[in-house]
């Protein structure tokens, strides 16, 4: 009789704090993910002009890989969009530099949008050297902590009447 077991790992929740304390893990790991969402439309303190910290931290040492965010609705400020908004983990604007919503460019449109870290510029003409050339270009995107970080959102110039966006931060724990 050919008997098949199934081995499911236990579901755990890992407390986001600014206090908890996280180490490096050897062998096989996975990428971990940070989730937060900024929402001025629901949230009227997020609104404001200033820094908004989303009640999410990364751990001290983690190295960022990779951040998105799915703009669930459209960004608006007080007046003709010139509001900005900036998202940063260990310094101010690596996520996403202060760009204004009325923007040609801007990320703040509904959407799944890229951000600084994990997208590198790879240049008008593309043409790399080498495979090791283009890695060094993603390398360089990537952000480590230096101690316990929350992910903030900061809003300048006009404050925010609209807008929700989730943030989605993917990252690896290092020295």
């Amino acid at each position: 009789m050919n008997i098949r077991r199934r081995i499911v790992a236990n579901e755990y929740g890992l407390r986001n704090t600014s206090a908890t304390t996280r180490t490096k893990r050897k062998g096989t790991v996975v990428k971990e993910m940070a989730v937060a969402t900024f929402d001025p439309t629901a949230n009227t303190g997020e609104r404001a002009i200033g820094a908004h910290g989303l009640g999410v931290y990364l751990p001290a040492k983690a190295v960022i890989t990779r951040a998105w965010i799915d703009v669930v609705e459209t960004f608006a400020s007080a007046g003709a969009d010139a509001g900005t908004i900036a998202l940063h983990a260990q310094s101010a604007g690596d996520i996403v530099a202060a760009i204004a919503i009325s923007d040609s460019s801007n990320v703040w449109d509904a959407g799944i949008r890229g951000s600084k870290i994990g997208f590198p510029n790879l240049g008008a003409d593309a043409a790399h050297d080498s495979a090791l050339e283009v890695a060094a270009l993603f390398a360089a995107t990537m952000v480590k902590t230096t101690a316990i970080r929350e992910l903030t959102a900061t809003v300048a110039v006009q404050a925010l009447t609209a807008g929700k966006a989730n943030i989605f931060v993917e990252y690896v724990i290092s020295d």
